[in-house]
């Protein structure tokens, strides 16, 4: 009994080292383009989810669509997972007015008026293009180093759609707050 116990202790070392030196070949790569979308300082000029509607469905708001836009908000879907796997995607939603919270980090949840505004406001479809325009094949997540209920700030070309309360943005880089 003790022998097999050896043999099975020395198989698991074996096979533990052996895996060791085989990590992901792509693992560079994953540098490489994270580090091309990641911002070190966060851009001017960024406005909410709900700032972009209204700029956007106001009379000239067009223009501001075709243009590029810098978005805030949180990584979030509510119930749902805001990440898509093996695609460079998530759901960005809007963030509680930090004045009116006055530093209360659970004051959107007890607020009537805040989580009125908050289930409001548009959801924010944020994209990773490659220069093709297609979406990239890669999880937003291992890519951006991001994860649910992350602040974020990002930059890119958008465009609400009325329709769903749904803004989609092609982004070129984001910011981790």
């Amino acid at each position: 009994m003790t022998s097999t116990t050896n043999a099975t202790t020395f198989l698991t070392a074996i096979l533990g080292l052996a895996l060791v030196g085989c990590g992901d070949p792509t693992s560079s790569t994953v540098d490489t383009v994270s580090s091309s979308y990641l911002l070190a300082i966060e851009p001017e000029g960024a406005i909410t989810p709900t700032a972009f509607k209204e700029a956007v469905t106001s009379e000239g708001g067009a223009a501001a669509a075709a243009g590029g836009v810098v978005l805030a908000g949180k990584i979030d879907a509510g119930d749902l997972d805001p990440f898509e796997k093996g695609k460079a995607t998530f759901v960005l939603s809007e963030l509680p007015d930090a004045e009116h919270a006055a530093g209360d980090p659970d004051h959107a949840n007890n607020c009537p008026f805040c989580k009125r505004k908050l289930k409001n406001a548009p959801k924010v479809v944020v994209r990773f293009v490659d220069p093709s325009g297609a979406l990239i094949a890669q999880d937003a997540q291992a890519m951006l180093g991001v994860k649910k209920g992350d602040s974020v700030v990002v930059k890119g070309v958008a465009e609400y759609q009325e329709p769903i309360n749904m803004i989609q943005i092609n982004a070129e880089s984001i910011y981790r707050r």
